[in-house]
């Protein structure tokens, strides 16, 4: 087995350690039993985020046990944050692990050499992240989590026929809820649905643009938005208190706080990201040549609770064909 490593500094108490070859995105070792520092940047603390980080953590655990040095960090919003502890992390680790698009862009922007592997991140070639997603060029690579959106349309038109405007609460300043709701308007439009967009840029805009939206619309329909589900607790209550459905959006999310949504398990985003860096670290791999993964078994989600709240029987909501 082949332990794959990029270390910035070696101390002299080390120097016995033969180092027999390096590339731009790593050194090879002959130490089977080096220990692997793995630094964790997340965005923001939410449910999906969450699963994101436990799966990819387990499962290198699992392969790894003790080698593994963690180093997790969460800059709970704070952009400002987000730039110091991505500096630290690139210096710090050998492998760096980012969750959500924020994280994965100033990553890469501090460092070009380690690779960085990535989830929940919905649009990686327009977040400037990759080259394309076959070849991503870069020291990047990872999965995305952008999910069968226009399913999402046909299953809330499916559910609720006689819905017309439908709303979107979205931070417009993140490139990965723009690029959904972009694709969701176009397939809203072909349905003749009218999309009504709600902008936020900060959770400080959350309640005054809901508590207008939610008077105009039907349904809310919820991309995967790192600021709106950070808030879900309020946004899935305020829907709630005006018995306005939410379509779309994580299994998580609407676990915590939604109606329904079509998804797979952001845990499994995670194991499956931890399976790309195992396949690096043994198969001498070069992560510019890893194509970028999408997600595996989406399955219908209901909270049947959300449901019963609003009036709706859980067993008459259908999935698609």
């Amino acid at each position: 087995m082949k332990l794959i490593k990029k270390i910035a500094t070696i101390a002299t108490s080390l120097s016995l350690l033969s180092v027999l070859a390096t590339t731009p995105n790593h050194t090879v070792s002959a130490q089977e039993e080096t220990p692997i520092k793995i630094g964790v940047l997340q965005h923001v603390e939410h449910e999906a985020l969450n699963d994101a980080q436990q799966g990819f953590i387990d499962r290198m655990n699992e392969e790894y046990g003790d080698r593994i040095v963690w180093d997790i960090q969460n800059a709970s919003g704070n952009i400002a944050g987000l730039q110091s502890l991505a500096e630290k992390l690139a210096r710090e680790s050998d492998i760096l692990y980012a969750i959500a698009t924020p994280a994965a862009q100033t990553l890469a922007s501090v460092e070009t050499q380690k690779p960085i592997f990535f989830s929940a991140v919905a649009a990686p070639l327009q977040a400037g992240l990759v080259d394309s997603m076959d070849e991503p060029g870069r020291n990047l690579t990872g999965t995305t989590n952008l999910g069968p959106i226009e399913d999402h349309v046909e299953l809330l038109i499916k559910n609720f026929p006689e819905a017309k405007k439908i709303g979107i609460l979205y931070n417009s300043s993140e490139v990965n809820a723009q690029h959904q709701v972009d694709i969701a308007t176009k397939a809203m439009e072909a349905k003749e649905l009218t999309p009504v967009l709600g902008t936020i840029t900060s959770t400080n805009d959350i309640q005054q643009v809901l508590s207008s939206l939610l008077e105009e619309i039907d349904v809310l329909f919820m991309v995967t938005d790192n600021t709106v589900d950070s808030s879900i607790a309020l946004v899935g209550d305020m829907a709630k208190e005006a018995d306005v459905p939410t379509v779309g959006s994580s299994d998580s999310v609407v676990k915590a706080n939604g109606l329904m949504t079509i998804s797979n398990s952001y845990i499994d985003y995670g194991i499956q990201t931890a399976e790309m860096a195992i396949r690096y670290i043994e198969e001498d791999l070069t992560v510019a040549e890893m194509p970028v993964e999408i997600g595996e078994n989406f399955v219908m989600i209901v909270n049947e609770e959300f449901a019963e709240e609003i009036g709706i029987e859980p067993s008459s909501l259908v999935g698609l064909d």
